[in-house]
């Protein structure tokens, strides 16, 4: 079954899902704490990101991804397995395009932000022969 993406608008059954996946995230990139509903909903109307989905198998939510405006993508699966990461990149691709590159400030193309501790999304990456590019420290 094919995996049905929903873009952010936001709606409020958005938001609550969004927190939903947010309060159940077992890996984060970027935050420590989790914020207040009241702090995520005014995060999640300002909407930071070029583009932002939901998406679902079967009408269960499996997590969500952004695009941000130095291609970068932040993908919420805290399940991945191979065929789910190969359809969404596939969606990625087959909708957005990455936006140009910007010498010393921006990649020509897309690439998705792993937390260090999330090895079984980064054991698929390299099951897939997806080239790691950068590791970032915290300083």
């Amino acid at each position: 079954m094919t995996i049905i993406f929903e873009k952010i608008i936001p709606t409020e059954n958005q938001f609550e899902k969004l927190y939903f996946l947010l309060k159940n995230r077992k890996h984060s990139v970027s935050h420590n704490k989790l914020p207040s509903k009241t702090e995520h909903k005014k995060f999640v109307i300002e909407n930071p990101y070029l583009e932002w989905y939901l998406f679902y198998r079967d009408k269960n939510l499996l997590g969500s991804f952004y695009l941000q405006s130095d291609n970068s993508i932040g993908l919420n699966l805290d399940k991945p397995n191979k065929n789910d990461l190969i359809e969404i990149v596939e969606y990625i691709k087959a909708n957005h395009n990455p936006l140009p590159p910007i010498k010393s400030l921006r990649r020509g193309e897309f690439f998705l932000n792993v937390a260090a501790e999330n090895l079984d999304l980064i054991k698929i990456l390299k099951k897939l022969d997806k080239t790691e590019v950068q590791r970032s420290f915290v300083i």
